[in-house]
């Protein structure tokens, strides 16, 4: 079976995984798939969760902060601000980033400060969703 490798980089970390077979991600458009031969490309991404399939067929599940992805047909490489695997979300956390996001976005911010939080919501409801996904019975 064809594979690819993925290398998710962030300002703390590296993280490679050799043999992928399927990856989705989520891009301003819309979600979008990667398979072993892809054409070559660049996409935005946006906070969101990233699924990617290894070789055995396990669904492996991170949160995205957005960022930027390039595909090639034998490597993809995410550039990303923050990208932390879905079992290793706190729940209580995010949902309490959230709440604190949610409460700024009422308020009446200067406009750098507004973009700041509902960045800062995105993020969190991306790792709100990553952390459901695995929740409900999916392998990572």
């Amino acid at each position: 079976m064809r594979t690819f490798e993925l290398h998710i980089i962030t300002p703390e970390k590296t993280i490679n995984i050799p043999r992928v077979r399927s990856l989705v991600c989520e891009c301003p458009d819309g979600k979008r798939g990667v398979l072993p031969g892809h054409i070559s490309s660049l996409a935005e991404l946006v906070p969101g969760v990233l699924k990617y399939t290894d070789e055995k067929g396990e669904e492996y599940y991170f949160a995205i902060s957005g960022g930027v992805i390039e595909i090639s047909p034998q490597v993809v490489t995410i550039l990303t601000e923050a990208a932390e695997k879905a079992s290793e979300i706190d729940a209580t956390r995010a949902q309490e980033a959230l709440e604190r996001a949610r409460q700024r976005l009422k308020q009446k911010l200067p406009e750098a400060d507004f973009a700041r939080a509902q960045a800062a919501l995105l993020r969190s409801l991306a790792r709100l969703r990553a952390k459901e996904t695995v929740q409900k019975g999916k392998k990572i």
